[in-house]
């Protein structure tokens, strides 16, 4: 496309909600970390090759049975989240990207290094805070 030579209407969207059609026989539970497979479809996040994280599960949606598609689950693109958390952490570990484990749990360390997020606050011997900005696509 050639360079603007006038004014151009964006259509700018707020952003904060994005709906993503789930992968067939997904089941995706309100506060889940999820992911697009290679495929594009929304899938609970894991340790697994080629998923891509987009967000935080806004609400739960069971698409058992359903074809790729069948259903659309809205997700949360930014903010801070409290998620179980795999192996040690210390005060120095502020400011670490974590990698999704599960759904529910983040590791410093993974095997498909799925970036989840960034440690924002330890707040429990098994659970910390992670701020997900910069890491949806």
């Amino acid at each position: 496309m050639p360079a603007l030579t006038t004014s151009h209407e964006t259509q700018e969207k707020e952003g904060l909600l994005a709906a993503y059609p789930l992968k067939a026989n997904a089941v995706i539970f309100k506060g889940a970390l999820v992911c697009v497979d290679s495929t594009g479809y929304l899938v609970p996040a894991s340790d697994s090759a080629n998923l891509r994280f987009v967000g935080v599960a806004f609400e739960s949606v069971d698409n058992t049975g359903g074809a790729n598609g069948a259903k659309r689950a809205r997700v949360t693109k930014r903010g801070v989240f409290v998620y179980h958390r795999s192996g040690t952490y210390t005060q120095a570990d502020v400011g670490a990207v974590v990698r999704a484990v599960s759904d529910h749990e983040v590791a410093k360390t993974s095997t498909h290094n799925v970036l989840v997020g960034t440690v924002m606050e330890l707040i429990a011997p098994d659970a910390l805070r992670i701020r997900i900005d910069n890491h949806t696509v």
